[in-house]
Order: C-alpha cells, then structure tokens, then sequence
C-alpha cells in the first residue's frame, strides 16, 4: 500500500479528481439527509424568533422561510453529477443564509445578544453536509463562516454586533472543527486506501499481476457495449501456451509458473494502456483491445508471438527453456453485443492455430 502523503487525493489537498468523485459519491445520500434536516431545523427555528421578540418575529417569516432552499440542495446532491458545481451551489447556498441569518438577528429585539450562539450552527455544518467535499473546500468554508459576521459587521450590516463576545465563542470552536475536519479526511483517506486495496486484490491474480476472469468477463462486456453505442471496434486476443503440460512434466510446477509470468509480462509489454490483460485460468490468457480492428489486432498479437518465441526462462534446476504460444483473434461485429460470442470466435481461432501447427496467430476471418 502506498504511503498516504504520495496518495493522490491525500488530505484533500491535491485534487485527483477520481478521488473525489469517489468521496463525493460516498457521502452523497448522507449529504442528501442532512441538508433536508437542516431545512427543516432552520424553517422552525422561527418559534426561538417568536420566544425572543414576539412582534419582531413577524418580520424574520419571509426570511426564515429562505432555509427551505436547503431541500433544493437536497434536490441537487441527487440529480447533479458536477462536483465543483455541486460544491459551489451548497457552500454558497449556505454562507447566503449565514447572511440571512444576520439580518434576522437585525430585525430582533436584543437578537444579537441571545441569538449569537446559534452561529455555532454554521461552524457545525461542514461535518455534516461537506464531508463529500475535498478537505481544502471545507476548511476554506470553516474560515469564511467564521469571518463573515466580522465583516458584516465592520460594513454595518449586522448592527450592535459583539465582536469580542462572538470571537470568543466561535474561532476556537472554529479551530476544533477544523482539526475534527482533518480527522475525518484521515479516516476517510485510510478506508479509501483499504478497499482499493481489497478491490484490486479481488480483480487481479494473484501470480502473475495482471487481471483475473472475475474482473476480465464484466470489464469485456462493458467495452464492448461501450464500443457499439460509438460506433467503434474492439478486438480480442485469446493465448495459450504451447505444449505446457510438458513443461510442467519435464520441468516442474515452480518453472511452469515462471513461463506462465514471463507471457504475462510480454503481454503487458506489448499492450497499450487502454488494453487488458487477463489469465483467464491455468496457462490461458486474454488481451482486450478497445478501439482495435483485426487487422490492427494481429500486428499486436504477432509482437506478442515473436516476442515469446524470443524469450527464455531459467528453470530451478539452471535449464535454459524455450517456449511458444499460439493466438486466436476475433473482432466483434457491430451489430453483435454478446461477449459470449467474441470469445467464442477467438476461442475457435486459436483451436486452429493449435491444430495447424502452434506457435501461430490465426483470427477469426481466417478459419
């Protein structure tokens, strides 16, 4: 497992946008949750208006009301894919109410004496509502929040504003949420890195690196849905080494492995980064090549080949050993989605280059 500070979405500080896409969407039902919470929290606190100052309270109505906005954001979490646009409409969305919320202790009767406290609220909604968000955002947010009365203040807006008494209760309530904001970006950074490393074990085999059946046969079905809503081609490869059973008997298991890698990484080699690899079982693998026609397909495969037919591994007992591989290519046709079918196209053109003499490409165009 790599080391936190290399990760890539660490802390929140380095924008991976993978990362945070994923953290976004892990958090988005939460979020969904807390913001209808605070809807309703921030509409019925009109009653506390009403306890304060009877007659003022008629006029903070209109403005109380403004809080259901917050089931608009709700709305958004669930129907916006926009990360940063998402973040722009939820944060501004609440330092606007914060604004609001000024105004309504304006229209109270000794409002910023008792209602001071209730800005706490706003130091508390980044552990709730932004945790989808990247840390950077939400300590940025913290700041902002906390500072804003200041400076409603300091431009007359929030008249007979206590600014000592609101120092005092808010910056270090501030700063103990951002520490808390720290904590949670860790707990969350270190479970990210923990399932990613169970997903990639799960996906890959273990022996030789590369992709396994389990992650190879959805991933096959996905690009080839992918390729035929945009008109595009995909290709496959199936492998099988040569006479392994030989090579097991004459060599033994522990050197039949080392062959078994050596293909692996010959076919990682000669594969582009859009291509995947798999071991399907035992000495058989696959290579699936988006965006590929057949003709494209055999260089590929004929590297692959060459390349083998090149290589050597040192048996345990100091042997120099020599291998081949036989490969079937097939290309899906644009009217078919089965994966089923492409590998049953492959399939037959490598029992062809099998029975006609091994250590051959044969595609499907071919038997």
């Amino acid at each position: 497992m790599r080391r936190l500070e290399n990760h890539p979405g660490y802390f929140g500080f380095v924008a991976d946008p993978v990362y945070l896409q994923k953290k976004l969407e892990d958090h988005r039902s939460f979020s969904m949750a807390m913001f209808s919470l605070f809807a309703c929290m921030g509409t019925t606190l009109w009653i506390w208006d009403y306890v304060t100052d009877p007659a003022g309270a008629r006029n903070t109505i209109g403005l109380r009301l403004f809080f259901l906005v917050f089931f608009a954001i709700s709305f958004a979490f669930k129907h916006v894919r926009n990360r940063r646009l998402l973040a722009f409409i939820s944060m501004g969305s609440t330092l606007l109410a914060e604004v609001i919320f000024v105004e309504i202790l304006n229209r109270l009767n000794t409002g910023m004496t008792y209602g001071i406290g209730e800005f706490m609220f706003f130091m508390f909604m980044p552990l709730v509502l932004f945790q989808g968000f990247s840390l950077r955002l939400n300590l940025s947010y913290t700041f902002i929040a906390a500072a804003t009365p200041h400076l409603l203040a300091a431009v007359d807006f929030a008249h007979n504003f206590q600014q000592s008494h609101y120092a005092v209760l808010i910056w270090p309530a501030a700063v103990m949420t951002m520490l808390v904001q720290f904590a949670f970006a860790l707990n969350y950074l270190r479970r990210h890195e923990s399932e990613s490393a169970l997903e990639l074990a799960s996906n890959t085999d273990p022996m030789t690196g590369v992709s396994n059946r389990r992650h190879f046969m959805p991933l096959l079905q996905r690009e080839i849905i992918r390729n035929h809503r945009l008109g595009r081609r995909v290709s496959l490869l199936m492998l099988d080494i040569d006479h392994f059973k030989k090579i097991n008997d004459t060599y033994g298991h522990p050197t039949g492995d080392l062959v078994i890698c050596m293909l692996a990484s010959i076919c990682r080699k000669a594969s582009r980064e859009i291509d995947t690899v798999a071991r399907l079982g035992g000495e058989e693998f696959a290579i699936l090549l988006p965006e590929t026609d057949i003709q494209q397909a055999l260089v590929v495969a004929e590297r692959v080949r060459s390349a083998v037919e090149g290589a050597s591994v040192i048996s345990l007992s100091g042997k120099e050993l020599h291998f081949t591989v036989s490969i079937g290519i097939a290309e899906q046709p644009p009217e078919d989605k089965s994966e089923e079918n492409l590998i049953g196209r492959a399939d037959t053109a490598l029992y062809q280059a099998k029975t006609s003499g091994r250590n051959r490409v044969v595609s499907n165009l071919q038997t």
